[in-house]
């Protein structure tokens, strides 16, 4: 009888930690170097590093800011809808509750069927 080992190399998870900070090096340096070449007024190497990775930074916070925005909103948005409930709740008391007070006036101002007010003592 054989046996066979098998055995399997376990990989840390430090590519996911590394990969957006390789990617924000990668797009900044694509920023930096298209400042470089095509800037109107030549930037310096160190100008175009700056406004490269400042441009990357001000999408990033750009970013950030606008998934502030749609959660902000979306509350907003909750919080119109629970006062757009109330607001139709409270039209619809308004409307019926009249409506109600006519109908229970209604119906304790009619005559009852027999004039003796025990109908089982008849029996």
């Amino acid at each position: 009888m054989t046996t066979t080992e098998y055995t399997q190399s376990t990989r840390s998870g430090a590519a996911w930690l590394y990969l957006p900070i390789v990617l924000i090096l990668f797009l900044g340096g694509a920023l930096s170097i298209g400042a470089y070449f095509y800037s109107e007024p030549q930037l310096t190497a160190a100008e175009a590093l700056v406004a490269g990775f400042g441009g990357l930074a001000g999408i990033i916070i750009g970013l950030i800011v606008a998934a502030f925005g749609i959660v902000v909103g979306l509350f907003g948005a909750l919080i119109g809808l629970v006062a757009a409930g109330g607001a139709v709740a409270m039209t619809l008391f308004i409307v019926a509750s009249p409506i109600i007070a006519i109908v229970l006036i209604a119906m304790l101002m009619r005559r009852s069927k027999s004039n003796c007010p025990d109908p089982a003592a008849h029996e």
